[in-house]
């Protein structure tokens, strides 16, 4: 057979090893489903000596059973972090007061937060006043005069 190693069961685990080192490499839990579907597609041929048509229709059937299952299982069991706010800075402000460095003026501010200026949306206030962070949308936080509620 001319495709004896490409599409033969070393290929296959060849395969699921660059899948796998690339799945390390790579953000997320994508490329793993299709490097398992890779290295049973090996372990059949190895048992099985079969055509390199029906090498690559089992590859992608696995493909789709081993995504498939794998999406099925994380809906059901998502994947919890120990910093779930981490990529959503601005959502991690919520709740926590700051001193306006720029008055909000037309609805719109600026507040001090570490080494870094916060553009802020919210009620007409000077500058140097307290506010609350009451929500984020991107990298705008939504504020309320301190002490005040949302709804006020």
């Amino acid at each position: 057979m001319e495709n004896e190693f490409l599409f033969g069961p070393w290929g296959w685990m060849i395969l699921a090893a660059v899948l796998f080192v690339l799945e390390i490499t790579a953000p997320g839990i994508f490329l793993m489903w299709f490097g398992v579907a890779a290295a049973v597609t090996g372990l059949i041929v190895f048992r099985y000596e079969l055509s390199w048509q029906w090498q690559l229709i089992s590859f992608g059937v696995l493909s789709l059973v081993t995504v498939g299952l794998a999406a099925r299982y994380l809906r059901e069991h998502p994947l919890m972090s120990d910093r779930p706010l981490l990529n959503l800075r601005a959502t991690r402000h919520v709740g926590k007061t700051y001193i306006l460095v720029d008055p909000i003026e037309d609805g719109r501010g600026s507040v001090r937060i570490g080494d870094s200026v916060w553009r802020v949306s919210g009620p007409e206030l000077p500058a140097g006043e307290k506010v609350t962070v009451t929500g984020a949308d991107g990298t705008l936080l939504y504020v309320t005069k301190a002490g005040e509620s949302e709804a006020a």
